[in-house]
């Protein structure tokens, strides 16, 4: 079992280093081809995983935490409503309508999340509710009201929640090979700040500039955030060298998300999916790439749905992983957890 773990672990960093050199080569051309081949395979076989799993929340009390789960999901249900006639409002109709209440919808599925998680009181949860609903409206003005959610179901999920996932793993197997791959994956990011060579090839070409329209207030957004430029115009985010550093970290980021799911086949367990699930999963996969070859914008569009739901519903796995990361640390600090620990080592190391 140890073994079967290190070598999906050194697996892993295979994958980290090659979606690291790809980004520095083909930054955007590698993030287009992963949202649109990876993308979608990944969202159908993690929501099909998850629902399986019930969101990874605990029934207990099973009747009152379904209840609360069903709550839950019909919030998620909402908001991607609300997020896709706002979607359509500005690609299909050019009418500008204000974000503010579909981004607080999202902190709200986020928030609701972790109260399903974490609290399992009635009271304290409708008081939360209502204290985040008053904490929302007060901030809905901010620019970081906005900036904050675009992160989180962006660049936080594919790379914070990622690095959260190797890093319990790592702390719940006590393997060398765990930690080598976090460290590795952060070595990855960091490099791409440290070293910042320009283009290998020639300026990014119409095509991509146009299919990529809709990622744009992303990387502007994070040139301003790490202080490499100011972000407002499209020659920074196309041309300059901020540009660059910041388009390879977000590709190298998504790429790895993708390859990093696929690679868990023991927690995926693809030979006990059903074979009229995998019929779906397999022919949803199909049309999106039928509909991104016909136009990246479709697709954008048409697989939006599909890409804002898989992290929504994720949000309960996250808030559990933060939570199993400090379990975890803990019992590392503590003696009795030392001493279990080296307990378990005495036994590996009497293992022939």
């Amino acid at each position: 079992m140890r073994r079967s773990a290190d070598a999906v672990n050194y697996a892993n960093i295979g994958l980290m280093v090659g979606s690291c050199l790809a980004a520095y080569r083909f930054p955007f051309e590698l993030f287009l081809f992963s949202y649109a081949v990876l993308g979608p395979l990944h969202y159908l076989t993690e929501i099909s995983w998850l629902h399986d799993r019930g969101y990874f929340v605990k029934a207990e009390p099973a009747r009152r935490v379904l209840q609360a789960r069903q709550y839950w999901l019909a919030l998620v249900v909402v908001t991607l409503v609300v997020m896709l006639y706002g979607l359509a409002a500005e690609k299909v109709f050019n009418q500008s309508l204000s974000p503010a209440f579909e981004i607080g919808l999202v902190y709200a599925v986020f928030i609701a999340a972790s109260l399903l998680v974490f609290v399992k009181n009635r009271t304290v949860s409708v008081a939360l509710i209502a204290l985040t609903a008053f904490t929302l409206v007060i901030f809905s003005n901010s620019r970081y009201f906005g900036l904050v959610a675009l992160l989180l179901v962006t660049i936080v999920h594919v790379f914070v929640f990622t690095a959260a996932f190797v890093l319990l793993g790592a702390l719940k197997s006590r393997s060398r090979s765990g930690v080598l791959s976090l460290l590795v994956f952060l070595l990855c990011a960091v490099s791409f700040f440290v070293y910042v060579p320009g283009a290998f090839a020639s300026t990014v070409g119409d095509y991509v500039r146009h299919s990529y329209g809709s990622f744009q207030t992303l990387n502007a957004e994070l040139i301003k955030l790490f202080h490499l430029g100011t972000g407002t115009s499209l020659a920074e985010i196309y041309d300059s060298t901020a540009g660059l550093t910041v388009m390879r970290l977000i590709a190298f980021g998504y790429t790895y998300h993708y390859l990093n799911w696929f690679s868990k086949t023991s927690i995926i367990k693809w030979h006990e999916v059903s074979r009229s699930r995998a019929a779906v999963i397999v022919g949803g996969w199909l049309g999106s790439l039928a509909i991104y070859g016909y136009s990246y914008d479709m697709g954008f569009v048409a697989l939006y749905f599909l890409s804002v739901l898989h992290v929504m519903l994720e949000f309960p796995l996250n808030h559990q992983t933060f939570a199993g990361i400090a379990k975890e640390l803990y019992r590392f600090a503590s003696p009795a957890g030392r001493g279990n620990q080296r307990a378990g080592a005495k036994a590996l190391g009497a293992q022939p």
